[in-house]
């Protein structure tokens, strides 16, 4: 996907262009962006995790597929957390809502991205907070008029995912 995202992005450049400036940063609101990223991502940590014992009645988790190697936790960060947040926010928030964006107006084009990432990400129970999470960054993104915002946020809620499965299962 990255290499996917990177090529359609580098394809429209010129219309892209400007979604990597971050114009009139502001480390309160992105201060701000991250708090509320990491309370959601506790909560829907401790939900998916509450769920998934109620229905399946086992653990799902990431974990292990990472521990075998020395340098698992570093590994799962950077795949799990970084390019995620970097590569799917291209793809979505960049390259796709900005061609939406010729073709249909702002809130469709927020529901459209939304709904497709959520669609890569499909599991049931992911559903009540993934397309939520989406429509999120969708709007950060159109309000903000940059990637930045929404990168920051997507790799903070991964990253808290990330943290939290070290310290369930493994050792910081």
């Amino acid at each position: 996907m990255a290499l996917t995202a990177i090529l359609f992005f580098a394809y429209s450049w010129q219309e892209n262009k400007f979604l990597l400036k971050w114009p009139n940063f502001s480390i309160k609101k992105v201060s701000a962006l991250i708090a509320l990223t990491l309370i959601a991502s506790f909560g829907v940590q401790f939900l998916v995790g509450h769920l998934n014992q109620l229905v399946f009645n086992k653990d799902y988790t990431f974990y292990y597929t990472y521990a075998f190697h020395d340098y698992g936790n570093y590994i799962m960060i950077i795949s799990v957390a970084l390019f995620p947040a970097l590569f799917e926010e291209l793809a979505y928030r960049g390259f796709l809502m900005q061609r939406l964006l010729n073709i249909v107006d702002e809130k469709e084009a927020i529901y459209i991205t939304s709904i497709l990432f959520f669609f890569i990400h499909f599991s049931m129970i992911s559903f009540f907070w993934m397309l939520p999470f989406g429509l999120v960054l969708a709007y950060v993104r159109i309000k903000t008029n940059t990637l930045w915002y929404g990168i920051v946020m997507h790799f903070f809620f991964n990253l808290c995912a990330c943290l939290i499965e070290i310290y369930n299962y493994g050792s910081f």
